[in-house]
This record gives C-alpha cells, structure tokens and sequence, in this order.
C-alpha cells in the first residue's frame, strides 16, 4: 500500500567544531581558557554561529558559556547543553567522545547483549571483538574474501554471525575465535542478518533480492522468504501479534519462526513486512519521495517500525496501523546508515528515542518519534570522520557506541540511563 503525507519535518542541526574535545582536554592540562564554533541550522531561517569558551574552575572541571546566538549549560568536561534563542528556545544536548580506538575501514557493527563486548567488520573482511570499555581487541577472525556487510552477535554473547561481500555468512566463536559453520546461498553481496530467538534459525538479506530463512546448525537454507528485482538493504525481525496462518508444513530445521514479521528495506524504495513462518508478504510501505530505503529497526515492545531513506528521511510507522506515517523527519540530506531505538529505563513515564547514523558521519538521537513534533535531543560530535555512521546504544550503561568508515570505533560516555531496544 502506498503512504502519501505531508513533507518531512525539518529538524534543527547543531554541528560543532570537530576537535572541540581537543580543546577541552588541553585546556585542562594548561589550567586555561579555549574556544570553538558551534553552528545551527534550520529551514527556512537564518542560520546561527555561536562561539563556545572553555573555562577551567575548581577540581579539574571545565564551564562552558555561550556567544554570538547560543547559550550554554554544562552537563560535564565533554558534554553541554546548547539553547538557541533565535530558534524559540530550542534546545539540544551536545555529547563527545570518551574513547576510540584506530581500527580504518570499519564496515558495521554490534555490541553483545550485556554490553561488555563490541564486534566491528572491516572492508578487507577481517571480524574484530574486543571490549567496549578499552577498545582492546581479543579476537581478531579471518575468513571472508571480501568486506565485512554486518556482524552480530548471538544472544548468549558468545557467538557471532557475519556477512559479507563474498556472498557468504559465517558463525564465529567469540571465545576462541573458530568458525564452524559457513553458509551459502546468496549470489550477491550479502547486506543485513537478523537473528530469531536464541539462534538456531537466522535471516539474512542480499543484493540479490532475497531474505533467506537459515538453520545455524547445519548451515543449510530452510527457504527463501522473498524474491525480487531490487536489492535488500537492510531487515529487522521481531515478533508480532496477529501472524499469518502458515500454509507451508513445518520444516523440522525451523525453531522459532511461529508469530515473527520480518521488515526488509529495499533499494526502489519500499519496505515489507513478511511473516517468517508464513512466508507471505503481509504489507508494504513506499518511502518519502520513493527513495531508496536504507536502514529499518523494529520493535514489538513499542509497536513501531523506523525506516530511514537515501535522503536523510525517517519515518515511524505503528506495526498495528502501517497504512499511516506517525512521524516523518529529517536532519539534512544526508542518507540514512543505521537506526536503532532507544527505551529509557522508565518507560512508563518516558518516550521511546530513536539513534540515528548519517552518511555524512552525522549521529544523533531524536525524540517525540511517536507523533509530528519529533526533535533532536542529542548529538553525539567530537571527531572528524569520513563515511557512514552506525551506532549500538550499551545495555546496562549509559554510553552510546558507535563507528565509522575512517574513524575507528568511538564510545560516547552518559546518554543518560537509556538502553537499547
């Protein structure tokens, strides 16, 4: 079914000078004061550009104040609060990175469930763990011919799958590093993997058109869920609760799959939602402005689908009521590379956010995802970096992490007690 509504809503964009960190930590050595710009935009206005001055004062901390249009409120030596007048008052929290670690060419990533561990691809194919608090690396798996497309980890922590150009998935051991299974099946770049339930059936997506339904143990295709002419750049699994009564016989390889939708996002700018164990269409969404669809995220507990567009644009949807955009917006142009809610740890009396990568290296968190007034509650700046961004928020802690293409792996302490869908 088609979705045609009103244009994205414009969001306002803060951009910070790219070493701002920098002039923090040496203004802290030297016991002096520093500068450095911050600038907002917003459609249809003026654009604003503030200036920033870094002042030490008691026990090694720092005071942030504002010129020249914005107005400034520390949070701590590395994060602050901008208030832009001109703008009504908006306001945006402003995060740094805490550590990184020089890892080039890094392709995508993932944290493990519990958040002590990150696993990141490479484009010459190399799989990295390592721990997100020091950026140490303990596994380093070679395997696949070409670059790395996606890697994730199991539920347990303790098993990755892999994709890559190559056409081919992997299961690693995160502990020793083997990799006992690999599968084949696609013909094309593989793009995105989902995992169902503990693992032992997975779904992978292609440039080939398909999303392919896997038994892990044997390493075998249990069946094909869809295939078509545009590629598939990404997909989400979850469960839903008004599934498809299956038509198919139950495959004795398949565990799991009863009551899970799956959401592809494809190249000509649709996405779908597929019933795993069915494997029937249930719907389909045209994006803003038919552009390509880049990035989804899914989750039951909040009923809400993300999908975000070669344009910067990203949508939410009601799993209950597809036929309808909840909230469309975008930052700028610049298309989407990753999407991945955000629950606060109160949920009752908190909204649900949503983390939001760019192809500019652009990340930022948004709120109010649920209606037309959606904004952006956080930017996460502090480095100067090429290529798309993609982030993972850590379970059980407030530190965001995330990568990209030419600047390593970074990890945002404090985004305030909220963890990952």
């Amino acid at each position: 079914m088609g979705i045609e509504a009103n244009p994205p809503t414009a969001l306002v964009q803060t951009t910070v000078q790219a070493d701002w960190t920098e002039v923090v930590t040496d203004a802290l050595r030297l016991g002096s004061t520093g500068t450095f710009w911050i600038s907002c935009y917003k459609r249809g206005s003026p654009s604003v550009h503030g200036t920033a001055k870094v002042s030490v004062v008691a026990d090694r901390k720092v005071q942030f104040t504002g010129q020249d249009g914005v107005v400034l409120e520390t949070i701590t030596n590395y994060s602050f609060k901008v208030k832009v007048p001109e703008y009504n008052d908006f306001e945006v929290e402003v995060y740094g990175t805490g550590r990184r670690s020089k890892i080039s060419k890094i392709s995508c990533l993932d944290v493990s469930p519990e958040g002590a561990f990150f696993v990141v691809g490479s484009e010459d194919g190399t799989i990295r763990i390592g721990e997100t608090e020091t950026g140490r690396i303990t596994q380093e798996l070679k395997g696949h011919l070409q670059y790395a497309n996606t890697c994730r980890f199991f539920p347990s922590g303790q098993v990755v799958l892999s994709g890559g150009g190559d056409f081919l998935l992997k299961i690693w051991s995160a502990l020793d590093g083997s990799c006992p299974v690999t599968m084949k099946g696609h013909v094309k770049p593989v793009s995105d993997t989902a995992i169902i339930d503990r693992g032992r059936n997975i779904l992978s997506s292609s440039n080939d058109g398909t999303v392919k339904l896997w038994e892990v143990a044997s390493g075998t295709t249990i069946r094909t869920l869809t295939q078509g002419d545009s590629r598939i750049n990404a997909i989400a699994v979850d469960t839903w609760t008004t599934p498809l009564e299956s038509k198919l016989p139950l495959d004795a390889r398949e565990v799991g799959t009863e009551g899970k939708l799956t959401i592809a996002a494809a190249e000509d700018g649709m996405s779908y939602g597929f019933d795993v164990r069915a494997s029937e269409e249930v719907f389909r969404m045209r994006s803003c402005n038919k552009a390509s669809v880049r990035a989804c995220t899914f989750s039951s507990q909040l009923s809400l689908i993300a999908t975000g567009t070669s344009e910067g644009v990203v949508e939410t949807f009601d799993i209950r009521k597809v036929d309808q955009v909840v909230s469309r917006f975008q930052r700028s142009s610049a298309g989407i590379s990753s999407l991945g809610f955000n629950i606060p740890k109160d949920s009752v009396s908190q909204e649900p956010h949503l983390i939001i990568g760019c192809d500019d290296s652009g990340l930022y968190e948004a709120k109010s995802i649920r209606d037309t007034t959606a904004e952006i509650v956080r930017e996460y700046v502090g480095f100067d970096l090429d290529g798309p961004a993609h982030a993972r928020a850590v379970a059980g802690g407030p530190a965001v992490v995330a990568i990209s293409k030419e600047g390593g792996l970074l990890r945002f302490p404090g985004n305030l007690g909220v963890r990952s869908a």
